[in-house]
């Protein structure tokens, strides 16, 4: 009997044992699942982070964080705008009759405008052709129209599918003063009317003459350089220093001969079609070499004296320009 006691107790014994052996098993493995948890929804004891907060594309989040229920200046739900391709000209207010009426392309100084653009502007039709009615032929640097020609300035430009002329040139077709003031450009289309005639405006002698002293001094230059020449003459007829017109300016013996062709007859040589036109773009406006009073080609004149004592202009071809 005492045997079975102590076994009986040695067993309760080692039962007592075993359970507490188990207790301090499930308490490992509660710990241990414990942690596994926090460690996978990252809590280990750092604040909660709030969940990132996504909004319609092109919104405009304000730096203070998102926008309170009701904040409609916070969050703009529109798209972001389309990147505008800035143009690589230049512009001037344009004020028609003295209003402000839109914007005038310039492009190096110079104030251009498509022709169905000015016939809009002015009431007038335009056929992609003819415009008020007038059809004006292009040459290159110039335009012929109703017997007159106007000089272009380096031609028509093309923008845009269109092309663009010289607001000065379209202005004077319809005899409408075309001024810049304070980088404005006052345009006056109270009355366009076809310009005067070619028959009317141009001098005949003047033409005559003109084209003449041209064609001999630069009949192998540019149409520019011509049209430099005819500036020289024209310059000296309105100087005081020079007699008062075309003829005189040319034959002036006062300081002796003044240009080469009076002295070797090459004045009298019949002037091709070239030379006329450059006299009559002379004649109505075109200038190339400013103010110049005088011209030389240095490789044949006495170019030394004239780069001492007087005031360069400009070069254009064989001949430099002076004032």
């Amino acid at each position: 009997m005492g045997s079975l006691r102590l076994q009986f107790g040695g067993g309760r014994d080692i039962l007592r044992c075993n359970m507490f052996r188990k207790d301090k098993l499930h308490i490992v493995l509660l710990v241990c699942a414990l942690l596994l948890c926090l460690a996978a929804n990252g809590s280990m004891g750092a604040p909660e982070e709030e969940p990132a907060q996504s909004y319609p594309a092109g919104s405009t989040v304000l730096a203070d964080g998102p926008p309170e229920a009701g904040d409609e200046g916070a969050v703009r739900n529109e798209e972001a705008p389309e990147a505008v391709e800035e143009s690589p000209y230049d512009s001037a207010p344009l004020y028609i009759n003295g209003i402000l009426s839109s914007e005038c392309i310039v492009v190096d100084g110079t104030a251009r405008m498509s022709p169905g653009r000015f016939a809009q502007l002015a009431g007038l039709d335009y056929d992609g052709v003819s415009i008020g009615g007038v059809k004006p032929q292009v040459y290159g640097d110039y335009v012929a129209v109703n017997g007159r020609c106007l000089y272009l300035g380096g031609g028509l430009m093309e923008l845009g599918g269109e092309l663009l002329w010289p607001l000065r040139v379209l202005a004077e077709i319809f005899s409408c003063p075309v001024t810049w003031q304070d980088g404005s450009i006052d345009l006056d289309l109270t009355n366009p009317q076809l310009l005067e005639s070619g028959d009317t405006y141009y001098n005949e002698e003047d033409v005559y003459w003109l084209s003449r002293i041209i064609y001999a001094e630069s009949g192998n230059q540019s149409l520019a350089g011509q049209i430099g020449v005819g500036n020289v003459v024209l310059n000296r007829v309105a100087s005081p220093l020079f007699p008062d017109s075309v003829f005189e300016v040319i034959f002036d013996r006062s300081y002796g001969v003044q240009f080469s062709p009076v002295e070797n007859g090459s004045i009298y040589s019949v002037p091709d079609d070239e030379a006329v036109v450059a006299a009559k773009l002379a004649l109505d406006g075109a200038n190339t070499v400013g103010e110049s009073l005088y011209f030389v080609n240095p490789y044949i004149g006495a170019g030394g004296w004239f780069a001492a004592n007087l005031s360069y202009v400009t070069s254009i071809g064989d001949h430099v320009f002076y004032a």
